[in-house]
């Protein structure tokens, strides 16, 4: 029965291709194929880290073909990892390299062009243009009354990925770092006090709450939580010391109100996931009695797709830490990094790909995204 499904949808891509490429030339430059029929071709051109040098994969189960080599002298060393990489709807794949935002093309992955210096970044919602992050000393907040747990002062730097200076530049108030963007503003965590725990150390409650264009909290989404993932009106975020099995919520920045996110049948949703362009789909561990599955939740149909058990996620239950992945369009690329093992899901159409053979990893593996040309 797998065989004969697997044929009828390779007949499916075939007539699908054929259709466009058809339409196209009969149109001769007018849009041929609608965004539904591209978000259901497979990815091309996958861009993968092998733990210190750049491949391309053409097909799921195609020779990698090295585009940035290892460095001399670099054997146990990843000179091209990327902290929170992410791939653009417009294209480009963005990430924290050595102190600083970087963009590069899926064409060109061996090169990043520097877009400015960062600890973390966010993309927005201003198609092809991301935010950096950069942070100053909290005693540049001296004087405020603030909770203890506030370790930083944070500005935000709005960059078009071509490289061109930053044209807005945000400072923070003390007790907000920007964590996302969403049509309706930008996504922070706002400190609101300290929570104590059996030790000394402290850590700090915070809310999620949408800012307004000077930085100043316009809107509390919720409080004692924690955001998980935005993208354009969505907001998925955590409620803190929660424990049903509703923890996770799903905030739309349109209507302004929260609801439980889709349920899955195996079990209950934890740890932070990725949500793909557009904020459709939400890739997340889920937790069940037997161990750790990994599910999308479609947060437009409100339900959940089990893609079944992966043995990078049981030692952790945040995506990108063992178990890395990354949506390029609407598929949903992983790799394990221990293994080189790389799965493609595509959401409309539910299908799951398995490359036959594990890609050939040292310290690690990332996948970045796919060219899809």
């Amino acid at each position: 029965m797998a065989a004969t499904q697997g044929s009828v949808r390779d007949a499916r891509h075939r007539r699908l291709v054929a259709v466009c490429a058809a339409t196209v030339l009969a149109l001769a430059g007018a849009a041929g194929c609608s965004q539904d029929d591209t978000d259901e071709q497979p990815a091309q051109g996958v861009v993968v880290n092998l733990g210190g040098e750049i491949a391309v994969v053409k097909r799921i189960d195609a020779k990698p073909e090295v585009v940035g080599p290892r460095p001399d002298g670099t054997e146990k060393l990843d000179t091209y990892r990327l902290t929170a990489p992410r791939q653009l709807s417009a294209g480009d794949i963005v990430g924290i390299r050595d102190g600083g935002v970087v963009a590069i093309s899926p064409d060109e992955p061996s090169k990043a062009t520097l877009l400015g210096q960062a600890t973390a970044w966010f993309p927005g919602v201003d198609n092809g243009k991301v935010w950096a992050v950069t942070e100053q000393s909290a005693a540049a907040c001296e004087g405020q009354e603030l909770p203890t747990t506030v370790r930083a002062k944070y500005t935000v730097a709005e960059h078009e990925t071509s490289g061109r200076p930053a044209r807005r530049v945000i400072p923070m108030p003390c007790g907000i770092e920007p964590v996302a963007q969403t049509s309706r503003g930008i996504v922070a965590h706002q400190t609101t006090g300290d929570v104590t725990g059996s030790g000394n150390a402290a850590r700090a409650r915070t809310s999620v709450v949408l800012l307004d264009q000077n930085g100043a909290t316009n809107t509390v989404v919720a409080e004692s939580a924690t955001m998980l993932a935005a993208d354009a009106d969505q907001i998925v975020w955590r409620a803190d010391e929660c424990a049903t099995n509703t923890c996770t919520k799903i905030y739309d920045a349109g209507s302004g109100k929260s609801r439980n996110a889709p349920t899955c049948e195996a079990g209950d949703p934890v740890g932070t996931g990725t949500l793909a362009p557009g904020g459709r789909w939400y890739a997340t561990a889920v937790r069940t009695d037997n161990g750790t599955r990994l599910g999308v939740l479609d947060l437009v149909e409100d339900s959940c797709r089990d893609l079944g058990a992966f043995t990078a996620l049981d030692n952790s239950a945040d995506l990108d830490e063992s178990l890395a992945a990354t949506w390029s369009r609407a598929n949903l690329l992983m790799i394990d990094q221990g293994t080189g093992e790389l799965i493609e899901y595509n959401a409309p159409t539910g299908r799951v790909e398995r490359r036959r053979e594990a890609l050939p990893v040292t310290n690690g593996a990332q996948v970045w995204g796919a060219r899809n040309s």
